[in-house]
């Protein structure tokens, strides 16, 4: 069972091989073939393998885990699940499509990685 924070439920729907590293990358396609989910507040196994994870918080730049708790408290709000639940992918997915104006509305127009996902045929249909 992987363990998966509240942005990284959404935003890892939509990998595609991107990441820190090799290793980084390997580590989120290990935590995508996972058949369940547990989720968590604050570091999970996406941040455990991430450079900017010092000491339990994100160091990614100035107010990077403030920023980070406030996309894990949406999407627990918009997915309608909270820490301590266990899911599936499948699951996940199935909600994908009803949140994802508000995700992108909220989250998407500032964020680092919006390049990837903008490749990425099933984000731009949703």
């Amino acid at each position: 069972m992987s363990r998966l924070r509240g942005h990284h439920l959404i935003c890892l729907n939509f990998f595609r091989g991107e990441g820190y590293s090799q290793e980084f990358a390997e580590n989120i396609r290990e935590i995508i073939e996972s058949s369940s989910l547990q989720v968590v507040f604050g570091p999970d196994d996406v941040c455990l393998k991430c450079p900017h994870l010092e000491n339990k918080t994100c160091m990614y730049s100035e107010n990077s885990e403030e920023h980070v708790t406030e996309l894990d408290q949406r999407a627990y709000r918009l997915l309608d699940v909270y820490p301590g639940d266990q899911i599936t992918w499948e699951s996940i997915k199935e909600r994908i499509p009803e949140i994802m104006k508000s995700w992108r509305d909220f989250a998407c127009s500032d964020c680092d990685w919006r390049a990837v996902c903008e490749e990425n045929e099933e984000w731009k249909s949703l």
